[in-house]
């Protein structure tokens, strides 16, 4: 498989979009691309099968569209594990390509809770306290997410 990149102190698996038709297990995803050593995330989501969901992707060709070559791929067999760790993605990153809205302060909270990610969850604290997005402190390499 292809390099590993640390997202929220989880190692994600760069798998090129041309090999995704392989990876047949349950995971969490990102449509990126790299730029200047960081990874653009255009779009974040959950599977029970990468290869299945790949095949039809609704958004695929608009992430292919914005530079996207690869999935940063995270195995997660349990179904509700899936769900919280997309949604607790989804707040933090933002991804332009994801149609859903944006997930609250609260449920954002929830999700990094279930996920035993406490900085994250403190965060989305803060945010819901302060009725305002919070201020995500500075990581170098980072993923970034793409605007425009």
């Amino acid at each position: 498989m292809g390099k590993r990149i640390d997202v929220m102190g989880e190692m994600f698996t760069a798998v090129p979009f041309g090999e995704t038709r392989f990876f047949g297990l349950p995971c969490v995803y990102l449509m990126v691309h790299e730029e200047l050593g960081d990874m653009v995330i255009h779009y974040a989501g959950q599977t029970q099968r990468l290869d299945k969901r790949y095949a039809s992707h609704h958004q695929l060709e608009a992430a292919k569209a914005r530079g996207a070559t690869h999935a940063l791929v995270l195995v997660v067999r349990d179904a509700e594990d899936r769900r919280a760790f997309e949604t607790m993605l989804r707040w933090y990153f933002r991804p332009p390509l994801n149609a859903e809205d944006v997930p609250s302060h609260m449920q954002g909270w929830r999700a990094a809770m279930h996920c035993g990610k406490a900085d994250i969850a403190e965060l989305a604290r803060a945010a819901h306290m302060s009725c305002s997005r919070a201020l995500l402190p500075p990581t170098a390499g980072r993923p970034m997410v793409a605007r425009g």
